[in-house]
């Protein structure tokens, strides 16, 4: 069903609205308390002064050349760098995020359970909360969400838009081979052939990136050189399932190392710490995942009264609601399997590294449709 009855126009226009009111009530600048903010804006900024995609990293006085992906740092230069233009771009992009679960949901699901799960996406307090900080959560949701919801009708442009997530985050390339294979059917030979596509299309798509890396480095760096140090972050001594990298500026070994050795270190550091004890690791683990899904900020700065309030009065009913709707026959095998896609992949990749509640944003907007799934508003042919 097209989105042209009023219900969904208005939904939208709210969802616009209250992105808009919060975005642009921040201040025109960067806090403090989020580092990652003031590297991409430093990245964005050398892009347009000509100094290519890089930025000093204090910690070790050394230029980084492939420490953040390209994709979040070139859509801020794009914007040139004003905070209050990229705070409504996001604002928009987020909103579209809402039509793009609608749409999803209207191959499952009658109007008003479409329009259930547009309104979980619609009033989502985290993805209305990240429309006003210069991070990746929002651009990344919005390209990976408009990828899936075009592949789920065998749009295969939709790789176009899962391009520009992967170089957004190409961590999330693990995710692709199985988002294509799940659109193209689940018969062996459709998971098969919709899996090679995948992998094809990640490879392809981070081709440019790593050959520049090469290029740049002297080494196929295909994600990032923060890959190192988040696998070491998720079992260094003293971990308990969140990121604390404070240590890193201490480390003696790392002062005469470059980018591409430091992220190599740390990464076979990391992996060393999580084989010495088995045990330890997978304690861990569930850590994460717990802080993952936690239905509340965890951290001192955002852990106040009222935003675990309003945490808890959106992501319970939505997990209640979600596991209702895996239970019950209103969605197929296929499409449930489709929608868990993303939280499947973000919550094995936070056990690995950190968990943070942040690490699980783009899954949500497709656990909206299972969510709306559980009222058993199934369309009449389906």
């Amino acid at each position: 069903m097209p989105p042209s009855s009023r219900p969904i126009q208005i939904l939208l226009l709210l969802a616009l609205l209250l992105r808009l009111a919060w975005g642009l009530s921040r201040p025109n600048e960067v806090s403090a308390d989020l580092p990652d903010q003031r590297e991409y804006l430093s990245i964005a900024r050398n892009l347009l002064t000509g100094q290519g995609l890089q930025f000093r990293d204090e910690r070790f006085g050394d230029d980084v050349y492939a420490f953040r992906s390209p994709g979040y740092p070139s859509f801020l230069a794009g914007l040139r760098c004003d905070l209050r233009a990229i705070r409504v771009v996001q604002a928009i992009l987020d909103t579209s995020t809402v039509l793009a679960i609608y749409l999803l949901a209207t191959q499952w699901l009658d109007e008003r359970g479409a329009l259930l799960a547009a309104i979980f996406v619609a009033l989502n307090p985290f993805l209305i909360f990240f429309t006003g900080l210069l991070l990746t959560e929002t651009l990344f949701t919005t390209t990976l969400i408009w990828g899936l919801v075009m592949l789920s009708r065998k749009q295969w442009i939709g790789l176009a838009s899962i391009a520009l997530a992967l170089l957004i985050r190409p961590a999330a390339a693990g995710l692709v081979p199985f988002a294509c294979a799940f659109a193209a059917g689940l018969k062996p030979r459709q998971l098969a052939t919709g899996f090679v596509i995948g992998v094809a299309a990640s490879i392809l798509i981070l081709l440019p990136w790593a050959y520049r890396n090469h290029q740049q480095l002297g080494d196929w760096v295909w994600t990032t050189t923060n890959a190192g140090q988040t696998q070491y972050d998720g079992f260094r001594d003293g971990a308990d399932g969140s990121s604390n990298l404070a240590e890193l500026k201490s480390m003696p070994e790392l002062r005469d190392k470059n980018e591409v050795e430091r992220n190599a270190y740390l990464a076979t550091r990391g992996r060393e710490l999580m084989l010495a004890d088995p045990q330890r690791s997978a304690v861990l683990a569930v850590k994460k995942i717990a802080r993952t899904w936690s239905p509340v900020p965890l951290s001192d700065e955002y852990g106040s009264k009222r935003n675990t309030a309003v945490g808890l009065l959106y992501s319970l009913p939505l997990f209640v609601l979600t596991l209702i709707g895996l239970g019950r026959k209103t969605l197929t095998l296929r499409s449930k399997l489709f929608c868990l896609l993303p939280a499947i992949f973000f919550t094995a990749s936070a056990a690995a590294t950190v968990g943070s509640l942040r690490y699980r944003i783009p899954a949500e907007p497709m656990l909206a449709v299972i969510a709306a799934g559980a009222t058993k508003r199934m369309k009449a042919e389906g």
